[in-house]
């Protein structure tokens, strides 16, 4: 009896753990923006070359919108913008046309596969921006990651790395 109940103590606390909480009032209602003036990689392995590569800017709005939910935020769009960022100006105003507390705006400004195939590891720079309906930026952070993933599609596939530089970066956003 004694460890069915500790059984489900540890279950109930594992399941109640995985999002992370906010102060109240935080904001919990985003549009995400994705972002990048990374080229799209050549394909690289079988499934790519039969399916085609994404571009990096839909891996990075995907992944962030993901990331965002699973923290528990209310995504309520997405939407990508080819080449550079979107401005301050710009990213207040699709928080506003959303009718968000925010947009969240994702950037990949650097994707450096050269060591992905022999150690499964990928430099990564991305931007992350928080910005108010108002025009006000809540958080900022530009972060330098390396990615290390040892599975075989990580070794193939640039988007494992790209997902989990995306999550840390989310991670970071009030």
């Amino acid at each position: 009896m004694r460890a069915l109940w500790l059984t489900t103590v540890v279950l109930l606390a594992a399941a109640c753990g995985g999002k992370a909480v906010r102060p109240e009032g935080a904001v919990s209602r985003v549009v995400v923006v994705g972002a990048s003036v990374v080229p799209r990689p050549a394909p690289r392995g079988f499934t790519a070359d039969v399916f085609g590569s994404e571009n990096p800017r839909d891996v990075v709005a995907r992944e962030g919108a993901e990331a965002l939910r699973t923290r528990g935020y209310e995504v309520l769009g997405v939407e990508l913008t080819a080449g550079a960022a979107p401005t301050v100006e710009q990213a207040a105003a699709l928080a506003r046309q959303y009718r968000a507390e925010a947009a969240v705006v994702l950037v990949l400004t650097q994707l450096d596969l050269s060591s992905v195939q022999p150690l499964g590891r990928a430099g990564i720079e991305l931007e992350a921006m928080m910005v108010g309906p108002d025009g006000r930026v809540l958080s900022s952070d530009d972060r330098r990651s390396t990615t290390s993933q040892s599975l075989y599609r990580a070794r193939t596939d640039w988007r494992s790395h790209v997902r989990q530089a995306v999550i840390q970066a989310v991670r970071e956003l009030p």
